[in-house]
């Protein structure tokens, strides 16, 4: 491969690609023996980086080398070379960080153990096909400066020649070279202490071994020496003991010529497969290359590479909750060991992949997850719950489906495997979970000494193995456990089971359970379940036809809040995400508000805010290391709109008035942060501006919320002065904020709403924060406004179809839903809530990741499951079809957003709900097919906006017995409840 040395003078084949106000020019130059590719930058005084790409198509050698000349001036920056590969989704990344360009032509050398996947939706593995090269300058110094690049080779680096192999002795036949390609080694029945040695004929890198046994690992286990003389050998790996009919020899990081496998007593023979740097690059990749090796359904799907979703159960106490994936494998607590199921019945082993698991919640909506299992002559329930105070406990429920009784065997594992998989890694969570001691000690099974697994029904046995013993799940499918019931695994990687036998008859029923418990807390797992049921009101809505799966949705989006909490901090999902934010804080702080749960806002509001700084500053986001100071200018009014939100449905003076110093400063922060233009400076408030901070309009509306709000506080709490200097600095902003927006249009000729100044950048969620936040803003161009959402369905219509190639998205346009219902776009909201309901990962559970991707099998990143800011969204957006409060006019509009279909029969009823005006009640029936019927309870202080799913304008309204002329085509306005009004368009 090394046929690529005119890859940079092929000027036509590049293409610069630029970010933000960072700028690049390409150009050919020549070198001494080969073209040479100019790159000319300019960061103009910002961040961001600046590419150039090309296409380059070819196969890719398994290890490789690639090989460039370099020289260039300017300020420090860092080069990234990436590979990308022939889908254009996935990346492979090397970087030289702190890059100082060298006047002369310097030769760089990059091995492929030093290309590290970057992202995509592989996850990881190796790069079989380069589609693209690309070139990144990314600004560490910035500034302007030129880098030559010459004499790219991309260099097949795989094994020249094969390696050789010795050995202690050989039957005839079975040599040692025989153990590499043939039928493999065996040594003579009187040898000992047999050996094979494999001379690989130079020192080279490799990343382990997998040993085939011919009749069995030897019991008394085995060592792997290396060398790289043949005369000085170095234990790599030993083993004590050994069992199976294939070991993993995990040797990372290792470079050597000589390899030797050495055994302690007579056998039977074995062939080696040496394995390449790919196959330890970490623990994980360990992992991933047995599973692909073993029975598919022996390990986790994940080790498949294969997405695995999963959900969370446990209580509203901000207590850790545990995972279920959707296999029925779960995690009881962060970061923890697994227990999966698997079940011996009619003579063979069932695991995951032999029946297609599917997934319930109790009552539809309730977070206590089912998997169920099912053939033609059995089913089997996994269920998770959690008691009160926060203990995990499985059910296994095995009915016989048949006309007989039916004998089988459920098998509990205990392996160092977590739910989430390595690409959702954070900190030490995702990917694996060492098990290094397990026990059968009085009734339990003892992981790691710390934590408990407690048969709360008799159990018939329980057998444990080290990693060197073989895979668990090969002793099982013989329908028995290992013998041991302790093992001390100093790899970190044991594995057990208990059993429990099954003798249900016809159409009958049993029952297992375990809890799982730390060692400490082993007599709370009787306590009763958490009730969830009294947690939230599952009557607050109600309606005919698919409104109940809408409803069932937004209740267990509410539970998912609830239930990620860690302590008294709003998290936006139970694992990846596990760290407050502010942002996320607020948006989940409104919907559970605006469910009844204040008391769980209130805690967060008081954690939270203690982390502003003396100055006023808002961090983005707190952690258990403290503050994360990255640089969010939302913040700060977020934090003050979030104060007023709550004190808006709970009138709590007392805690507004502990608060106002905050908000005062956080005004002031806001006041002293402003530029010149009147904005709020640039920030990376958005994933997508990370790399090349920008003046972001979602910082900009949060701002101005933030600022009316804080006038509103001040106005109740007689705060005269700061009232009319805060009304006056939010006129400025709003006047400031408007004025850029129809500037940025006017530059760059845009017909939609941007997302900053600098991009000009679409972003619908962006603007439809904007709605959310500030009404439809009159210093918006609603014709401009309109066409933002106009074109965001265009293209989400077209990704849909699939006319346009789109590989993911992210359910935050869930927010859009209620910026429809606010410009009066039923029909619009109620298509994209279909499809978002329809797209539900996995449908029964209710939620979202963060991203979601149209191959649901990739191993791609997902944020988290569930996301629980999205999930806020949800509920945000499913309320505002009911009801939803525009401020401006203080008017509470009611059912802007309903189906017609949704007010057949007994019609649509809410019950109790809060908003900013009081607890609102109300039905909505159909009387026929031209008039419907509102029955609206007392309770709200506001005038309300009646405007119904009608088929045609309003003709006539009766209100309460008389007829009633407050009416235009879409609605009616009322100026208090109780009323009975009639709406008819005949």
């Amino acid at each position: 491969m090394n046929d690529d040395k005119d890859v940079f003078g092929e000027l036509s084949a590049w293409r610069a690609v630029d970010t933000g106000l960072a700028k690049l020019e390409l150009s050919g130059a020549p070198a001494a023996r080969a073209p040479a590719l100019r790159l000319d930058y300019d960061f103009n005084g910002a961040q961001g980086f600046v590419v150039a790409s090309r296409a380059l198509r070819r196969g890719m050698p398994g290890d490789y080398r690639v090989r460039l000349r370099l020289r260039g001036r300017g300020a420090v920056n860092h080069l990234e070379l990436k590979l990308v590969d022939a889908g254009g989704l996935n990346v492979w990344r090397h970087v030289i960080r702190d890059l100082h360009a060298p006047a002369r032509w310097r030769q760089i050398s990059i091995d492929s153990r030093e290309f590290d996947f970057a992202w995509g939706p592989a996850s990881g593995g190796v790069i079989g096909e380069l589609g693209a090269l690309e070139i990144a300058i990314v600004a560490g110094e910035g500034g302007v400066g030129t880098l030559w690049l010459a004499d790219l080779a991309i260099e097949d680096c795989t094994l020249a020649e094969a390696p050789q192999a010795r050995a202690s002795s050989a039957l005839p036949g079975y040599e040692a070279g025989n153990a590499l390609d043939g039928g493999g080694w065996k040594p003579r029945g009187d040898d000992p202490q047999p050996w094979i040695e494999l001379d690989l004929m130079q020192a080279r890198s490799i990343g382990g071994l997998i040993v085939e046994w011919l009749d069995g690992a030897p019991a008394s286990g085995f060592r792997v020496r290396g060398s790289n003389t043949g005369r000085r050998w170095k234990t790599l790996y030993t083993a004590v003991r050994a069992g199976g009919t294939r070991s993993y020899i995990y040797l990372p990081d290792t470079r050597t010529r000589f390899l030797r496998l050495e055994l302690k007593e007579l056998s039977p023979g074995a062939v080696l497969r040496l394995q390449s740097f790919e196959f330890s690059r970490s623990i994980d990749s360990f992992w991933h290359a047995i599973a692909k090796a073993e029975p598919r359904g022996w390990h986790p799907h994940w080790l498949l590479r294969e997405q695995s979703l999963w959900t969370p159960f446990g209580t509203s106490k901000g207590a850790p909750c545990a995972l279920m994936n959707q296999e029925g494998m779960v995690e009881a607590a962060p970061g923890s060991f697994s227990i999966e199921p698997m079940l011996w019945v009619g003579g063979r082993l069932y695991t995951w992949a032999d029946v297609t698991p599917r997934q319930e919640l109790a009552a539809g909506w309730m977070p206590v997850p089912s998997v169920i299992w099912e053939t033609a002559d059995w089913r089997l329930r996994i269920q998770g719950e959690a008691t009160d105070g926060g203990v995990v406990r499985l059910k296994y429920r095995f009915e016989n489906l048949g006309e007989r009784a039916l004998a089988a065997r459920l098998f509990l594992l205990q392996r160092p495997f977590q739910v989430t998989p390595p690409w959702q890694s954070f900190h030490k969570l995702g990917g694996v979970s060492p098990i290094h001691h397990l026990a059968w000690r009085d009734g339990a099974v003892r992981v790691n000494a710390d934590n408990l697994i407690i048969p709360l029904t008799q159990a018939s046995g329980f057998g444990a193995i080290g990693f060197d013993q073989g895979c668990i799940a090969s002793y099982l499918a013989t329908g028995a456990l290992p013998s041991g019931t302790e093992v001390q695994d100093a790899f970190g990687f044991a594995s057990g089971a208990l059993a429990f036998e099954l003798s249900p008859q016809a159409h009958q029923a049993v029952e297992n359970a375990v809890a799982c418990v730390p060692s400490a807390a082993a007599d709370s797992i009787h306590a009763p379940a958490f009730d969830w049921a009294g947690k939230l009101a599952a009557d607050q809505y109600s309606g005919e036809g698919w409104i109940s799966d809408a409803i069932h949705t937004s209740l267990t989006a509410t539970a998912h809040i609830l239930l990620t909490r860690s302590g008294p901090a709003l998290q936006p999902g139970p694992r990846r995400y596990a760290r407050a934010w502010i942002r996320d804080g607020a948006i989940m702080s409104a919907a559970l508000l605006r469910t009844g749960h204040l008391d769980e806002v209130r805690a967060f509001i008081r954690w939270y805010a203690p982390y502003q700084r003396a100055d006023g500053f808002v961090p983005c986001c707190v952690d258990g290391d403290g503050s994360d100071w990255l640089v969010e200018h939302d913040s700060h009014g977020e934090l003050i709109a979030l104060i007023a939100d709550y004190f808006g449905f709970t009138r709590d003076l007392e805690f507004l008035q502990e608060l106002w110093p905050r908000v005062g400063k956080a005004v002031a922060c806001i006041a002293g942060l402003l530029e010149d233009d009147g904005l709020m400076p640039v920030s990376v408030s958005h994933e997508g501006y990370l790399a090349q901070p920008v003046h972001s309009y979602w910082d900009d509306f949060w701002t101005l919320r933030g600022l009316r709000d804080a006038v509103s506080q001040a106005h109740t709490l007689g705060h005269g002065d700061e009232a009319t200097s805060w009304e006056a600095l939010a006129a400025r902003f709003a006047s400031s904020l408007f004025a850029s927006i129809k500037t940025t249009c006017a530059q760059h000729k845009l017909d939609f709403i941007p997302g900053s100044v600098e991009w000009a950048d679409f972003d619908p969620t962006s603007t439809a924060s904007a709605i959310a936040l500030l009404d439809v803003p009159d210093g918006l161009d609603r014709a401009v406004l309109e066409r933002t959402f106009d074109t965001h369905l265009e293209r989400w219509r077209q990704r849909r179809s699939g006319a346009v190639p789109a590989p993911n998205y992210t359910p935050y346009e869930i927010r859009i839903i209620g910026a429809l219902v606010r410009l009066g776009r039923r029909a619009d909201a109620l298509e994209l809530l279909r499809f978002f309901l329809s797209d539900r990962r996995p449908l029964a559970w209710n939620q979202w990741p963060e991203i979601v991707w149209r191959d649901a099998t990739a191993p791609a990143h997902l944020g988290d499951v569930p996301h629980t800011w999205v999930a806020a969204e949800y509920v945000l957006a499913l309320r505002s079809l009911f009801a939803y409060e525009r401020e401006a006019d203080r008017t509470l509009v009611l059912a802007a957003g309903l189906a017609p279909e949704w007010i057949e029969g007994a019609g649509v009823r809410v019950k109790r709900t809060p908003t900013l005006y009081g607890s609102l009640s109300y039905t909505l029936t159909r009387l026929d097919a031209a008039t419907v019927r509102f029955d609206i309870a007392e309770g709200i202080a506001a005038q309300m906006v009646l405007r119904p799913p009608l088929p045609a304008p309003l003709r006539s309204v009766m209100v309460n017995g008389s007829v009633f002329t407050s009416f235009d085509r879409d609605s009616v306005t009322i100026l208090h409840g109780p009323a009975v009004v009639i709406c008819t368009t005949s």
